[in-house]
């Protein structure tokens, strides 16, 4: 990956749930993806103390996140979702 990602941020790549039959909308009336695969990490943020703690996500894991959470961006024609740690709800074992 040729994005780093800098403190206790997250590089997401979303994933959509596809739902068969029912009603077409239109794109702007979807729900936004609420879960993900994690791509990168962060190193973490640093403590009053000046040491840094680490991220528990690693690359590969795969995440519920909020739904309005982090910044969308768009890398080698790929969307993805910068946000914090914090914003992630929890990793799906």
């Amino acid at each position: 990956m040729s994005l780093n990602v800098l403190d206790d941020s997250v590089l997401i790549k979303p994933i959509s749930e596809e739902k068969q039959g029912g009603i077409v909308l239109p794109s702007n009336a979807e729900k936004k993806p609420t879960k993900g695969e994690v791509i990168a990490i962060g190193e973490g943020s640093c403590n009053s103390s000046g040491e840094r703690v680490t991220l528990t996500v690693k690359a590969g894991d795969k995440v519920f996140y909020r739904q309005w959470a982090g910044t969308e961006i768009e890398h080698n024609n790929e969307k993805l979702i910068v946000m914090k740690e914090s914003d992630i709800l929890a990793v799906i074992k």
